[in-house]
């Protein structure tokens, strides 16, 4: 049987993850082939809800990190997807906590039928050292057992003074083996990424992407400027209880919203979250009920993005963080 390659999008809480792969499947000439495999570390999907939106197919993992305690739900999941489907490619989304050494390690369990094309890191140059200093080798993790690494806010990190070179210095420290992409998202293919991994040949597939992507490989820089069909909906794993944790680090707050808000009452909330009131709350997501339309809402530390929503049934926030305030989070919402 012929093997299916698994691509990986990784990336920390809020960095960009599920945007990357929204512009992945705009710019593919055909993604009914791949099944897109949607890890969410809280009991409701939210990323899910976005890519389904855009006529795609996703199978979601909930309540919990494929790499630790639903473990044995995701293997068995890539399984049963591979012989229901057998598809040419699987793109999985991890959660944003989980460790890339153990999510490939889980993908490699099943050498006959699977192998990793490519894993991509989606690092927010923003917030790069903050999130390193903060969280050390968890946060590293990812950056290590990556072969490609992405940016995202990009021009946000440049306008506000930081040095991308640096920090693609320090990258390569903690992995010289990865191909870091300098530049905009704008100013590449996501399918590029996907596509040289293909040739047989490691020379091969370097060189490809070094001409079609200018990266950086350690030997210099190259200085530039962020529809599936295989059938509905389905939840591999079940929703346990309201907090769920990654080692020590994270716990993470699913709510269901009735309450309605003004745009303006979410927002005063979401600028709250930054003073620690809360607990230290690094990623907040999902959709409320307006006095005008419905919204829906991403949040990471000095970053808000609120969005007119279509007018849908059911709204649900997932908080992830150190600490949480509960009682204080379920009377705000």
């Amino acid at each position: 049987m012929k093997k299916t390659k698994i691509n990986i999008v990784s990336g920390f809480l809020g960095s960009g993850k599920t945007s990357f792969i929204k512009k992945l499947i705009k710019e593919s000439d055909d993604f009914s082939k791949t099944v897109i495999i949607e890890n969410e570390f809280g009991e409701v999907s939210i990323d899910g809800t976005i890519l389904e939106r855009e006529g795609l197919s996703v199978r979601e993992i909930n309540a919990g990190c494929i790499c630790c305690s639903v473990a044995d739900d995701f293997a068995s999941s890539i399984k049963d997807i591979k012989k229901v489907f057998n598809p040419d490619k699987i793109l999985i989304e991890p959660s944003g906590v989980g460790k890339l050494s153990d999510i490939k390690a889980i993908c490699l369990k099943y050498p006959d039928l699977f192998e990793i094309n490519r894993s991509i890191t989606i690092v927010d140059a923003s917030k790069y050292f903050m999130y390193k200093v903060n969280f050390g080798d968890f946060y590293l993790d990812q950056i290590k057992n990556s072969d490609t690494i992405v940016f995202s806010r990009y021009s946000q990190a440049k306008e506000a003074g930081i040095d991308i070179g640096e920090i693609i210095r320090d990258i390569k420290k903690e992995n010289d083996q990865a191909q870091v992409i300098d530049s905009e998202w704008d100013a590449f293919r996501a399918r590029d990424l996907i596509d040289t991994r293909m040739s047989t040949s490691k020379e091969e597939r370097l060189k490809i992407a070094q001409d079609r992507l200018g990266l950086f490989n350690g030997h210099g820089h190259h200085d530039q400027g962020a529809h599936g069909d295989q059938g509905g909906h389905h939840d591999f794993a079940p929703s346990h209880n309201h907090h769920h944790h990654s080692g020590d680090e994270f716990s993470s707050l699913t709510l269901n919203v009735d309450k309605v808000f003004s745009r303006n009452e979410i927002k005063d909330i979401l600028l709250a979250f930054d003073t620690g009131l809360y607990g230290s709350i690094v990623r907040a997501k999902g959709s409320i009920p307006g006095l005008v339309t419905d919204m829906e809402f991403d949040y990471v530390p000095q970053e808000i993005v609120i969005r007119d929503l279509e007018k849908i049934k059911d709204h649900h926030v997932v908080i992830i963080g150190k600490d949480l305030n509960s009682e204080a989070l379920s009377k705000v919402f």
